[in-house]
């Protein structure tokens, strides 16, 4: 779009530091719901016929703004309005399924985005929501000292508060091994012997991690009682099966996977050693 097709429509015409912006300014009470700041002005990057947010941060990440021939200023701003309160109420929804995962979520207040923190085996990860609805591994950290930012794409939130879900879908965003002190199946049989039993009150949870196609997944079965367990498979992008089954029907976590992810036992590698 034009610096004098913009000017014309009432918009400050501007450079930033990555390229032409406007200042559009708010007629409608925008209001941080946690600071009860009013925003009277948004400034937007330039990009063809887009409009992005790109301050104040409250309105960073919203989506951009359509501009077309019939555009003028009231229409630009029922844009931004609608993106923004859609977001609020996003706020509420997220913040509750996080804290249905057994989270803390907290609100920043100057970027109005979803933080909380989990835990992944030795790891503690600081998650973000956007303002699309979305999550980021934001950092990882171990005993304090950070080890990675901005691990992986975003992705949405398991559905119905399945914490097993959300750990397996993290652990395959992250890509690590699993940490030192893991202990293999196939070790403790040939330590304890074929004779060794777990009790039926005891606590079992079984994980095994893979790639298929180029993308890391991860299954976790865990003993319900007796011979029941409850088995996912997830991949960066979420859950992909999760049922409850007897220990006796259950075919093998490869034939398992291959029909979760509609392919051959062939393309499974492997990478905390062979299932059995």
């Amino acid at each position: 779009m034009e610096p004098d097709r913009l000017a014309q429509l009432g918009l400050r015409v501007q450079e930033g530091t990555a390229g032409p912006e406007v200042v559009l300014p708010l007629e409608r009470s925008v209001v941080n719901p946690l600071t009860r700041r009013p925003v009277s002005a948004v400034t937007l990057a330039v990009a063809e016929e887009l409009l992005i947010p790109v301050d104040p941060p409250e309105l960073v990440g919203l989506p951009p703004l359509f501009l077309d021939e019939g555009s003028d200023l009231s229409a630009l701003e029922a844009q931004l309005v609608a993106g923004f309160e859609a977001h609020v109420s996003r706020l509420q929804e997220m913040a509750g399924a996080l804290a249905a995962l057994g989270l803390t979520p907290c609100v920043d207040p100057g970027t109005l985005e979803v933080r909380a923190e989990a835990g992944v085996g030795g790891l503690r990860l600081t998650l973000a929501g956007d303002k699309q609805g979305k999550l980021r591994i934001l950092a990882v950290h171990r005993a304090g000292a950070l080890l990675r930012t901005e691990v992986g794409p975003p992705f949405a939130l398991p559905e119905g508060g399945d914490a097993a879900a959300l750990h397996a879908q993290l652990s395959a965003l992250l890509g690590d091994p699993a940490p030192r002190g893991d202990v293999g199946y196939g070790e403790l049989a040939e330590r304890f012997g074929p004779a060794a039993r777990v009790p039926q009150t005891s606590a079992l949870e079984l994980v095994a991690d893979f790639t298929a196609r180029g993308e890391r997944y991860r299954f976790v079965a865990a003993r319900v009682r007796g011979r029941t367990f409850r088995g996912l498979i997830a991949g960066p992008d979420g859950k992909k099966w999760a049922e409850h089954f007897l220990l006796e029907d259950f075919m093998g976590v490869a034939d398992v996977a291959s029909r979760a992810l509609g392919i051959a036992p062939g393309e499974i590698s492997w990478l905390e050693g062979d299932p059995g």
